[in-house]
């Protein structure tokens, strides 16, 4: 035993001297913020199928993620507004908690949280074609245009508090913002040219929001992949995407935070045209008339005022269903 009693003494001396074990960091995380689609929903496995489980997998197998370790944070809620992001216990105030949280832990770095995406705006403008707005009985009435104004200056000032929230509070996070797209678009018909019309109308907003310098962040367009597509990539029930829809926008948003070209299945690398609607970007034409070009318009107002209104009463129907459904 006496033996032994300078070997102890000398393990516990050393033992003592040993610099104390390192707590392993904690991984990083990528928030998601949204409705429905950030949800997963019209993916047949809303879990992995939707467009964030998509990205969030193919960031983790990256080189950048692969030690790492990469987790995911998704705080969409199907039938959110753009408003509800902001309420008391909403998306904004789960994700700065989280930030905060993560920063406070010893075991992380500062800006834990380094990637967010922001998928919103599809129920701010669903909220229009419900049946009993005006908008479906005269989409050309006064009344729907002051909506559908109240509506976009609502979502611009809801869309800039989020971001700007998000980047006070993670100033080197990469911040991804999708736009829209028209979930009808390749119909050929009037309801067609008046969604089209509107998530035009947001996805201009949108990208005027994104691209403010202090705000800091990307956008990941949707919209002129899905043109002339929708039997393609959107789910039987009009609104959301199918798992290729849901694949592709994974694919955009990867693209965007790696700041690359998105890669795209062979049979969308070819831009389609839908009949009176054209690929082109906005402002390039994007949105064709209906009528020669030296026609005074006169002719398209007549067109839109009689088949708009029964034209929409199927997306009403469709959209009131689903709000319904969400309880808005």
């Amino acid at each position: 035993m006496q033996r032994l009693l300078p070997l102890l003494a000398a393990f516990l001396s050393l033992a003592l001297l040993a610099p104390p074990p390192v707590a392993a960091k904690e991984a990083p995380a990528y928030v998601a913020l949204g409705d429905s689609l950030t949800f997963g929903v019209g993916a047949s496995d809303t879990v992995t199928g939707g467009f964030v489980a998509i990205t969030y997998d193919a960031l983790r197998k990256s080189e950048r993620y692969r030690d790492r370790g990469l987790d995911l944070i998704n705080l969409g809620v199907p039938g959110a507004t753009s408003a509800d992001l902001l309420l008391p216990g909403g998306q904004l105030e789960q994700a700065l908690n989280e930030i905060i949280e993560r920063r406070e832990d010893t075991s992380s770095s500062d800006d834990n949280v380094e990637i967010i995406t922001v998928g919103i705006g599809g129920n701010d403008v669903l909220a229009l074609a419900t049946p009993d707005s005006p908008c479906v009985a005269d989409p050309l009435a006064s009344e729907c245009q002051i909506l559908f104004e109240e509506m976009l200056a609502a979502l611009e000032e809801n869309l800039t508090q989020l971001l700007r929230g998000l980047r006070e509070a993670v100033p080197k996070a990469k911040i991804v913002v999708l736009d829209l797209y028209s979930p009808l678009s390749g119909r050929g018909d009037a309801a067609e040219l008046v969604v089209d019309f509107a998530i035009r109308g947001i996805n201009d907003l949108t990208q005027s929001v994104v691209s403010q310098t202090k705000l800091s962040a990307d956008l990941a367009s949707v919209y002129p992949l899905f043109r002339g597509r929708a039997a393609q990539l959107v789910a039987d029930d009009q609104i959301h995407p199918n798992d290729e829809g849901h694949a592709l926008m994974g694919e955009v948003v990867l693209a965007t935070i790696e700041g690359r070209e998105p890669v795209l299945p062979e049979d969308l690398i070819t831009p389609t045209t839908v009949e009176g609607i054209s690929n082109a970007p906005l402002g390039q034409g994007g949105l064709q008339p209906l009528v020669p070009d030296d026609d005074d318009g006169s002719n398209l107002a007549l067109l839109l005022a009689i088949a708009i209104p029964a034209a929409l009463l199927g997306a009403a129907a469709v959209a009131g269903v689903y709000l319904t459904a969400r309880g808005r």
